[in-house]
């Protein structure tokens, strides 16, 4: 019988999000505040087509105020995210890592979720 190596040797720690090729997933979500309000169809549109040649897989919340995507680590972060989709929704500028505090009052939130589970 063959015999295998395993190229990692440790097990993943259970709960933690483990990441093949250059993946993650991001979660923005905006604050239902000032500017920051629920996106309609075509005003998520607009979001969606700004990262849709790096993201993989997009989902925009039913209620418009957030949204899920499964994007490329090479080009993207927190920060890189949050002022791309911040200039679509309202003039504003990046206050602190991932976020976006719009000028009109509001803020839109960039995470990497550590859980899959708690999204």
């Amino acid at each position: 019988m063959a015999s295998v190596t395993r190229v990692n040797p440790t097990a993943p720690a259970l709960g933690d999000v483990q990441r093949n090729f250059q993946l993650t997933v991001f979660k923005v979500v905006l604050s239902n505040t000032g500017v920051a309000t629920a996106r309609t169809a075509d005003t998520a549109r607009n979001l969606t087509d700004e990262v849709g040649t790096t993201s993989q897989i997009i989902q925009v919340k039913s209620d418009g105020l957030a949204m899920l995507l499964v994007g490329d680590r090479h080009n993207l972060d927190v920060d890189a995210l949050a002022i791309r989709l911040g200039r679509i929704v309202a003039a504003g500028s990046l206050t602190s890592s991932g976020v976006w505090t719009f000028t009109g009052g509001g803020t839109l939130t960039v995470t990497e979720p550590t859980s899959l589970y708690s999204m």
